[in-house]
C-alpha cells in the first residue's frame, strides 16, 4: 500500500493532497495505524476501494461509485447535423456545457472543496480537450442557431483503445435523442481510424447516464468506489 503525492491537485487545489490504492482490509488497517503521520502531510486523501470492501475510516465519506464502461467501437451513422469542433479555445457555450457534465463530479459532491472549485476542474477539462495538432484530442459538438448544444469530448492515444471525456446535451434539448447522434458520429470517427474499443467512466449515482451508455451498446467493466478522507483540523 502506497500513499501518492498528487503534485497536480495539490497545485490547482491549494492543498496537499495524496492517493491510496485499496484492495484489502489489511490496508485500511494500516492507514488507521500512521493516521498522526498522514495529518502531518496531507489535507486530504482519495482512497481508492478497488475491491469494494467499504472504507470504515473516521473522516472518509463515500464521493463516488465510479464505474468504467467498454465497448468495442462499432460502425455507426454519422450525423450531419454533428461536426468536429476547430478551435483551440472553448466558446462560452462550450463552457457551460461543461459545467452541465459535471452535475454528479466528485468535486461538487465534497463541500470540503472551496467554493466553485469544481467550475475551475471542468473549465480548465474542456480546455484541455480542445483539437490541438500535437495531440489526439476531439470535440464532437452539435449547434443550434450556431451555438454549441451538445459534446463529447474523445482522447485516443493509439488506435487499441480511446476514451470519452466529457459528455452534455444543454438542458433545454434534453431528451431528444441529442447525445445519440453525437455519440453514433464520434463513434463512426474513431472506427474510421481503427480504434478497437471506447471507455467512459461515469457514477453509479448517475442512472440516467449508466442506462443511456448500456443503451448505446456499451457494458459496465468495473467500478470503483472512491472516498474522501479530510485530515486536516
Amino acid at each position: 500500500m502506497d500513499v501518492v503525492t498528487l503534485k497536480w491537485d495539490s497545485e490547482f487545489f491549494g492543498l496537499r493532497i495524496g492517493r491510496v490504492d485499496i484492495y484489502t482490509q489489511e490496508d485500511i488497517c494500516k492507514l488507521k495505524q500512521i493516521t498522526n503521520k498522514l495529518q502531518q502531510e496531507f489535507d486530504v486523501l482519495y482512497l481508492f476501494d478497488n475491491s469494494c470492501i467499504s472504507i470504515d475510516i473516521l473522516g472518509a465519506t463515500l464521493v463516488d461509485e465510479k464505474v468504467l464502461y467498454r465497448k468495442e467501437c462499432e460502425h455507426r451513422q454519422a450525423y450531419k447535423d454533428v461536426v468536429k469542433y476547430d478551435k483551440e479555445r472553448p466558446t462560452d457555450a462550450l463552457y457551460h456545457l461543461a459545467y452541465v457534465s459535471g452535475k454528479y463530479s466528485r468535486f461538487k459532491i465534497d463541500s470540503h472543496f472551496a467554493p466553485r472549485s469544481y467550475e475551475r476542474l471542468y473549465k480548465r477539462w474542456i480546455e484541455n480537450s480542445c483539437p490541438r495538432p500535437e495531440s489526439n484530442k476531439q470535440i464532437f459538438v452539435y449547434r443550434t442557431m450556431g451555438i454549441e448544444k451538445g459534446m463529447i469530448t474523445i482522447d485516443y492515444h493509439t488506435t487499441v483503445s480511446a476514451q470519452i471525456g466529457l459528455v452534455a446535451v444543454d438542458t433545454d434539448i434534453q431528451h431528444n435523442g441529442i447525445g445519440t447522434i453525437i455519440l453514433s458520429t464520434a463513434e463512426e470517427y474513431l472506427y474510421q481510424l481503427g480504434v478497437k474499443t471506447l471507455d467512459v467512466y461515469t457514477q453509479k449515482a448517475n442512472k440516467k447516464a449508466c442506462l443511456w451508455y448500456e443503451k448505446n451498446g456499451f457494458k459496465a467493466a468495473n467500478i470503483v468506489n472512491i472516498y474522501h478522507w479530510w485530515l486536516k483540523n
